[in-house]
């Protein structure tokens, strides 16, 4: 089975299904709360699969999965799902709603990791400065990596912005290692 070519399937027609009811954005929240759902409770993959629970008992935890009551849309394309025994593959098909809404929308998608957690108002400010620069619609997920030491990193689409003090002090070693080296091969002269 194709997982992937299943999954692309019934998240393009949900979101063309959505889209004529004018309920997309409502499907996209949904979706996006479903996907994390499945980060979060890993049991939710066990619940789903098999014919341990009903499929009354499946719907009632999707519909707890994705946030509670459902649009039309959705509901009608978690039934056809069910009827067709592809609820395993709800996280596939989460995850290719939400990339294919954002590529529908353009909206472009990130993820800011800061050392400490950062208060509202300044990654407010943070995510407003960076869509002057980069333009458009914008959609920032916070996360918080003590690792980094301070400062920040920025992922964007395939883009890396790094002004963490880890990426400094990693770039400042391999300036050092180059140095030396450089040094190194001038002493053998």
């Amino acid at each position: 089975m194709n997982t992937g070519l299943i999954s692309s399937r019934y998240a393009k027609a949900l979101l063309e299904h959505a889209t004529a009811a004018g309920e997309q954005q409502q499907v996209y929240l949904r979706m996006k709360t479903l996907a994390a759902m499945y980060t979060e409770v890993p049991s939710l993959r066990r619940a789903l699969s098999g014919t341990t629970n009903t499929k009354d008992n499946k719907l009632a935890i999707l519909r707890t999965a994705c946030g509670g009551d459902l649009p039309p849309s959705l509901e009608r394309m978690i039934r056809l799902i069910m009827e067709n025994e592809r609820e395993e593959l709800m996280h596939y098909i989460a995850l290719r709603f939400t990339e294919l809404y954002r590529d529908r929308f353009e909206i472009r998608y990130g993820k800011l990791i800061t050392a400490v957690p950062i208060d509202e108002e300044t990654e407010k400010r943070f995510i407003g400065r960076i869509r002057e620069i980069v333009g458009g619609e914008l959609e920032v997920e916070p996360m918080v990596d003590p690792g980094i030491i301070g400062g920040f990193i920025l992922y964007l689409d395939d883009t890396r912005w790094d002004a963490s003090v880890r990426g400094e002090l990693y770039r400042i070693r391999n300036h050092f290692r180059i140095l030396d080296a450089s040094i190194g091969n001038k002493m053998k002269q």
